[in-house]
């Protein structure tokens, strides 16, 4: 599970009003650093993330089979389908692995643009990500699909095909944000030839219960069920692994199921 700064979809997020990286609130990017085993957390968010764990012990596996299947998908796309230029939507603060270090083992010269609507995350970003040619950390907002396009535009040539990670993102649309509608308008605006892999949370019993407080604390993380997370993979022509919900020993974890179903695809012609 990850999250954004509300409003607009950030795979994690909430920066402070004056622009430091501390603050009185919890923190959702820290947050999945902390259940990433990382130090850049404060211990409100440590905190605020036993709790969730408290009403849903799955949220640590979550976040864990998230990280390990955007570096799976990201390795597929650039070694089987030799994509050579990637976004990231969502991007969260750095990781040990990112996108980058992933992608250049195949190629040293591949293009990476991350985005995130997070001024904390992109301060992080810019500092930690965007040091050499061939990497952007840019501002942008899932939402809004058209302007997203418009801002890659920039580091990313389109006149070839783009890489495009969305994992850990969309469950944080609501419906009345239109995830197939984004899908759709984003999938749509790409080069001929590109890729999206995608991640979702999949409904369950604890994972409603987490849900229903996230809401009534303004933060919309939406699990759904399979049949929803159908019509929003079916505007890729599937290539990777889907529908089959990834086992977390697949991303290189501790065993155990987690109710994360990724998706790999291809821009339909």
């Amino acid at each position: 599970m990850s999250a954004g700064r509300r409003p607009g979809p950030s795979r994690r997020g909430g920066g402070d009003d004056d622009g430091r990286l501390g603050g009185d609130l919890p923190n959702i990017a820290r947050m999945c650093d902390y259940y990433l085993g990382g130090k850049d957390n404060y211990a409100l968010d440590r905190e605020s993330a036993e709790r969730a764990l408290r009403l849903a012990p799955v949220v640590t596996r979550l976040v864990q089979a998230n990280r390990g299947f955007l570096e799976h998908a990201a390795r597929i796309m650039a070694e089987t389908e030799g994509v050579r230029q990637f976004a990231d939507i969502g991007c969260g603060l750095p990781a040990p692995v990112n996108v980058a270090d992933v992608v250049r083992r195949a190629d040293p010269s591949c293009r990476v643009a991350y985005v995130d609507n997070d001024p904390m995350v992109l301060v992080h970003a810019r500092a930690l990500l965007a040091e050499g040619p061939g990497t952007a950390a840019i501002e942008g907002d899932l939402r809004d699909p058209a302007a997203l396009l418009a801002r890659l535009r920039g580091p990313l040539d389109f006149d070839r095909p783009v890489g495009v990670l969305l994992c850990g993102v969309l469950e944080f649309l609501t419906g009345g944000d239109d995830p197939c509608g984004v899908v759709r308008a984003l999938v749509g605006g790409l080069p001929p030839g590109s890729h999206v892999a995608l991640t979702h949370v999949e409904r369950t019993p604890e994972l409603d219960e987490l849900s229903a407080r996230g809401h009534a604390a303004g933060l919309p993380f939406t699990p759904r069920s399979r049949a929803e997370i159908d019509r929003i993979c079916g505007e890729l022509a599937v290539t990777g692994p889907y529908p089959v919900a990834l086992p977390l020993a697949a991303a290189g974890r501790r065993s155990g199921p987690a109710p994360l179903v990724g998706c790999i695809g291809r821009r339909p012609d």
